[in-house]
């Protein structure tokens, strides 16, 4: 069998595994609107430090992986609009507005998890418009994939900045948990980070490319 084709039956079953058959149907069957703009939107800032444990905080975890995502999406040929470049805080109803000016755009939210009890694992992709489902199974598969991280699915809620969002697709992805002892030892690497951020930035590629 052709590596191409391998590659494409291997995506498929990940797919599959990460939001359900029948979604995934729908997923590889319906096109991705076109979009040459990808707005990266790193959670919290400056005095909210999203979830925390120590010294370890989700707005600097945040900041770090969507510049990375940022340089990965240049170098595909993407203009990319930060939200935040620098620990600043933002509001939220300025991170969705900046999801709406956008034309031609996604919008993707980059957050770290947090559980009281410490025992959350995985990574997780949310929407809030059926019309960004399609965005969050695909980064959600891609992040899998390059993490090897429990996958928590994708799933519907209905956060400030995706519900608010209303003129693009929009998306929110959680990249572990801070809580967790072993996420939090591995997101500390740069390494990591790094994958992380090429499973998104891979996710939302393959969804630009799909037909």
């Amino acid at each position: 069998m052709p590596k191409s084709i391998r590659i494409h039956h291997s995506f498929n079953r990940l797919l599959t595994a990460a939001v359900g058959f029948a979604a995934a149907v729908l997923i590889l069957t319906t096109k991705a609107g076109a979009f040459d703009t990808v707005i990266l939107d790193p959670g919290h800032g400056a005095h909210d430090r999203g979830a925390a444990i120590g010294y370890v905080y989700e707005k600097h975890l945040a900041l770090d992986t969507a510049r990375r995502v940022e340089q990965l999406l240049k170098k595909e040929g993407l203009k990319v609009i930060m939200t935040r470049s620098r620990d600043v805080f933002i509001p939220l109803q300025d991170r969705s507005a900046a999801g709406n000016r956008g034309r031609n755009a996604i919008f993707v939210s980059i957050h770290y998890n947090y559980n009281r009890g410490g025992s959350g694992a995985g990574a997780e992709t949310y929407y809030h418009f059926s019309s960004s489902y399609m965005l969050a199974a695909y980064i959600q598969a891609y992040l899998v994939q390059r993490t090897t991280m429990t996958n928590r699915g994708v799933k519907s809620a209905g956060f400030h900045v995706i519900r608010a969002t209303t003129k693009n697709p929009a998306v929110l992805v959680e990249c572990g948990f801070v809580s967790n002892s072993t996420e939090r030892a591995r997101m500390l690497t740069g390494e990591y980070r790094a994958r992380i951020a090429e499973g998104i930035a891979q996710g939302i590629v393959a969804y630009r490319k799909a037909d």
